[in-house]
């Protein structure tokens, strides 16, 4: 895995067939969508690695999507993914997910020492 830092600043953008460029984040809303479909979001990533699982795959990118395209359904994400795309798409999930997943290291700094 890369450097923590540089994930977290990674912003995943990618356009599919719609030419609508799109942000892929796993906001909270978006995980408890997938533990509602697949019991945990690891439940939904392990489908999607360890069976290769279509359904996992436009799920997980679906649920990525909602911070933004909130009324977007599954089946139109489906009609949207260019199977010559695949490994490119997941591996996108992927740096999304990670990226979302690494606390902001600025946030988790504690408070200034007072003797410094």
């Amino acid at each position: 895995m890369s450097n923590l830092a540089d994930v977290k600043n990674k912003t995943v953008k990618i356009t599919l067939n719609d030419g609508v460029e799109r942000t892929i984040k796993f906001t909270l809303n978006a995980l408890a969508e997938l533990e509602d479909k697949f019991g945990s979001v690891q439940a939904a990533f392990d489908k999607l690695e360890k069976e290769n699982s279509m359904k996992a795959l436009r799920t997980i990118l679906w649920a990525g999507f909602l911070h933004e395209s909130p009324n977007l359904t599954e089946r139109e994400v489906g009609n949207l993914i260019d199977i010559a795309y695949m490994a490119e798409l997941v591996e996108s999930l992927g740096t999304a997910f990670e990226g979302d997943m690494v606390p902001d290291q600025t946030s988790v700094e504690g408070p200034e020492d007072p003797n410094a």
